[in-house]
């Protein structure tokens, strides 16, 4: 901890790393809390904006969809400073004010993408230094989620195998001290899930976490987001009782392509559909300390406009609207109003991270791309928590992230 906020202080470019559950975002959170050089947070996706409270990267950037495939970065640069749109000029402000950029969950940012941040921003700020002298603070593990790509046989477009880290001389920083679990079985089996090697402790450690019949209460994670809506309107509909529905509220009003933002990019419904004693998830953390992102329940009471969630842990929680802001900064900017809540029946790896989960029920056969099935086991904080449909017999992760990581 000492060593990222001596060197965060110092403005020096890092890379903070560790596995799950190592408080890389609990300790870049008090950083930033406690000035933080006035650090910009942003990130490769608008879930884990939301997560952190930031800006995806493109909107910070004003760079809408970024350098299209067959396009030179040099083409799209010019293409941005010939626009003239007020999403550009507002970015360039932004730009040359910044002093820190924090780029959370790195390593779902293509390398194409970080070496076009860092050309924009020297232009923008007419300097030559990386980046245009910001200081960026690269938060993640490149044995999680991948950046996205087109097909199963394309290589991933690591940031870490871009030009533009290696000129930033990035300082490592790891955190290896894991609080979300404690037992040495279950943290080993993570360790060799995480690197794709699993030793005869490790498959016998998952092997006694198959089990048939799951309880209901469970959390199920899949692949598919198909597969989520199904698992969650199915355990709804089998609760009695009248349904009540809860929908988002935006400004602007009736601006479709804040709803349509949103829609992709928040984990929490745009139409919420409760019934008494539905199992639900937090989709925040409380600013009073009665739940996190993660925590479950199930619905006790339901109003026109709020409900109160009975926890896991016997708490009774009064839940009203909560307001998310499409950029933090930007008070006055795009906002969602709605009930920070998803049924907890069902859920994608995808949304599930940054979540901590008391148990859920797993295929990770299903989980084809690297640190998927990672991902997705280290949400769960104890072994007996820990459901397998089947003893997996391959784990999917990329060799060169591996060497990547461990080279750090």
């Amino acid at each position: 901890m000492t060593d990222f906020l001596t060197l965060a202080d110092s403005g020096a470019n890092i890379f903070l790393t560790g596995q799950a559950g190592t408080g890389k975002s609990t300790l870049l959170r008090q950083w930033l809390e406690a000035g933080g050089r006035d650090a910009d947070v942003v990130a490769p996706t608008g879930i884990a904006a939301l997560n952190i409270g930031g800006m995806t990267l493109h909107r910070w950037a004003g760079i809408g969809l970024g350098p299209q495939p067959g396009e030179s970065l040099d083409e799209f640069a010019d293409h941005l400073d010939e626009s003239g749109s007020r999403s550009v000029r507002e970015a360039r402000q932004r730009i040359r004010q910044c002093r820190a950029l924090v780029i959370d969950e790195v390593s779902m940012l293509p390398g194409r993408l970080m070496d076009f941040l860092d050309l924009w921003l020297r232009r923008c700020r007419d300097r030559i230094a990386p980046f245009g002298g910001i200081q960026i603070i690269a938060t993640g593990d490149f044995l999680q989620l991948p950046p996205v790509r087109r097909d199963m046989q394309t290589p991933h477009d690591w940031a870490f195998a871009s030009e533009s880290w290696q000129r930033a001389n990035f300082q490592t920083v790891r955190l290896t001290k894991v609080w979300r679990q404690d037992e040495p079985e279950l943290l080993s089996a993570l360790n060799d899930v995480r690197r794709g090697r699993l030793t005869p402790a490790s498959r016998a450690t998952l092997a006694a976490c198959v089990r048939m019949f799951p309880p209901a209460t469970l959390t199920r994670l899949c692949t598919h987001n198909r597969d989520v809506d199904k698992v969650n309107r199915a355990m709804l509909d089998d609760l009695p009782g009248p349904e009540r529905t809860y929908t988002a509220e935006f400004t602007p009003p009736g601006d479709d392509r804040v709803r349509e933002w949103f829609t992709k990019n928040s984990i929490t419904p745009l139409e919420l559909s409760l019934r008494t004693g539905a199992r639900v998830m937090f989709t925040v953390n409380d600013a009073q300390g009665r739940f996190v992102n993660g925590t479950t329940g199930k619905v006790v009471r339901m109003s026109p406009f709020s409900v109160d969630v009975e926890t896991d842990d016997g708490v009774l929680v009064g839940v009203d609207q909560f307001e998310w802001h499409q950029s933090p900064r930007d008070r006055r900017g795009p906002t969602m109003r709605q009930l920070p809540l998803r049924l907890a029946y069902a859920m994608t790896i995808h949304k599930a991270q940054g979540t901590t989960l008391a148990g859920a029920y797993i295929d990770i056969r299903a989980a084809l791309e690297p640190g998927q099935a990672y991902v997705a086991l280290s949400r769960v904080k104890t072994l007996a928590g820990l459901w397998l449909k089947a003893n997996p017999n391959y784990i999917a992760v990329c060799t060169r992230a591996v060497q990547f990581q461990e080279s750090k």
